[in-house]
């Protein structure tokens, strides 16, 4: 190799360096700029369809609890066992309608859900019975525990003629989708008709009542077209900018995204935020640690036991005290009495997880367990796509002795489970691999690239340096043996003959 060919190559290996140095760089540009194009939620974008439609199969599988000391819980005051009966298993389909876009950068919309009963994924049918609370009798002492002792009699003398009892049984159909309750059929027909009074009851009860087929609510979120870090962030829930049924700023704040999307470039050191219509707040999930879904390298989330922690103990959570600070539920549970028509009941973690132990401890036969009862979010970091998830959430009563109700005056102080639900969904092959092609491949290999190429153009700047160097020595070292041997030459003497 001739010097001039050795600084050609000193030359390249200098400009493989500095290309691998910059490569990041530039394509974090172009990145940036490709996913402008495909991520905001615009007609005709990558996303809008998948975001209109979910293209993944969902599923929800409800968990009852069955109490087998109905009668000692109701006579004696003891504590209850509950015995865990599951999953009823339902295929959910989700899709948005009534899609209206405004100037701001924000589109409205209503997201409809839809349940078919999966007979081969569940433990039963729906007309399986279990015992639980009779969360209308409960409802009612709940209402009027601060009215005046006569309307309290009223109250007693009503249940007392129906002749209903703290717990009942019950179909899993009847209380997760409805039944006709003789209380409240009395009170719509014989008082609020008696009196033709204009409030509107509905004298049907269940937990997830009319959802089959309906929405929950008015979103309104940004689209991310003007900043995709907005992308699917909530701007207002039924027409309003935050949540009125707690009491402070914190708590009343509609946060994040409405948790179908999230902004891309994800930063494991900030939490994720969302606007959950189930539990009337603003929930956040913290990082857990990096995963792979379907050979795709992922972060994990979790609903971290900060978020239940009671008032009394974590300062931000003293909004969700309700009525008011003075009315701290312990860590573990929520109180969305607020937001549920009056009622007694709570929102907390499957078996009370991360819960006081006096919560938990209150009913006999819970086992909380992180690994099955944990909610976790699994998202690609660079899309921001979610890849997994499970929002595992149970809901239940604040039980208390109402002295002057009949059917709570042996009762003690407890807080009881009636149903958790697991909502979960996997993205599917085909989607993971057009993800990984067009996307997370790109990213490896040029993260492979940012450390291939400055190595590979310094080893060959150092071996262009070095055979310079090398060749250097070698001339001067020749150039010193030629002068050595002339000057030998004319030092020796002549020969004579």
């Amino acid at each position: 190799m001739g010097q001039k060919c050795a600084v050609l190559w000193g030359f390249i290996g200098l400009v493989v360096l500095a290309v691998g140095i910059i490569t990041p760089t530039i394509f974090n540009i172009i990145l940036r700029q490709e996913m402008r194009k495909m991520l905001p939620l615009e007609v005709g974008s990558y996303s809008y369809e998948k975001w209109r439609d979910l293209p993944v199969p969902m599923q929800i599988q409800l968990w009852v609890f069955d109490v087998i000391n109905a009668d000692e819980v109701m006579d004696l005051g003891v504590k209850p066992y509950v015995v865990e009966k599951g999953p009823y298993t339902y295929r959910l389909k989700k899709q948005k309608e009534n899609i209206t876009f405004h100037a701001n950068s924000t589109v409205t919309f209503r997201q409809l859900s839809w349940y078919y009963f999966d007979r081969e994924l569940s433990v039963g049918d729906e007309n399986d019975t279990f015992t639980t609370i009779n969360n209308i009798l409960l409802g009612a002492a709940y209402m009027t525990r601060f009215e005046y002792p006569v309307v309290k009699e009223i109250t007693n003398l009503l249940l007392e003629a129906l002749g209903g009892n703290l717990y009942e049984k019950y179909t899993v159909w009847d209380m997760v989708w409805g039944y006709e309750d003789p209380l409240l059929k009395i009170i719509k027909d014989d008082i609020l008709g008696a009196f033709n009074l204009s409030y509107t009851l509905d004298d049907h009860f269940g937990f997830f009542y009319k959802w089959n087929g309906s929405d929950q609510g008015q979103f309104t979120v940004y689209t991310g077209a003007e900043d995709l870090a907005r992308l699917s962030k909530v701007d207002t829930y039924n027409g309003l900018t935050n949540a009125p049924f707690w009491s402070t700023p914190y708590a009343r704040m509609l946060n994040g995204t409405d948790g179908t999307f999230f902004p891309p470039f994800l930063d494991k050191h900030k939490p994720l935020f969302f606007y959950s219509p189930n539990a009337c707040r603003t929930l956040y999930m913290d990082f857990d640690r990096e995963n792979i879904v379907k050979d795709i390298d992922t972060y994990r989330y979790l609903l971290p036991a900060s978020m239940l922690e009671s008032g009394s103990v974590n300062p931000d959570n003293v909004g969700f005290c309700t009525p008011n600070a003075d009315y701290c539920m312990p860590s573990g549970v929520l109180n969305v009495s607020g937001c549920r028509e009056a009622s007694s009941a709570i929102m907390s973690y499957p078996h009370f997880l991360g819960g006081d132990p006096e919560v938990i401890n209150g009913v006999n036969g819970l086992h909380p367990d992180p690994q099955h009862h944990a909610s976790f979010l699994d998202l690609e970091p660079t899309s921001g796509v979610p890849m997994e998830v499970a929002m595992r959430l149970q809901i239940g009563v604040f039980v208390s002795n109402f002295s002057s109700i009949r059917q709570l005056k042996h009762t003690r102080t407890y807080f009881h489970p009636i149903l958790w639900f697991n909502e979960s969904t996997v993205i599917t092959d085909d989607l993971a691999g057009q993800l990984r092609t067009e996307l997370v491949e790109v990213v490896q290999a040029v993260s492979v690239l940012h450390y291939l190429l400055p190595c590979v153009g310094a080893v060959v700047a150092v071996i262009a340096v070095f055979y310079t160097l090398r060749r250097r020595k070698r001339q001067k070292k020749n150039t010193e043996n030629r002068e050595t041997e002339t000057d030998s030459t004319e030092n020796d003497p002549l020969l004579v003959t």
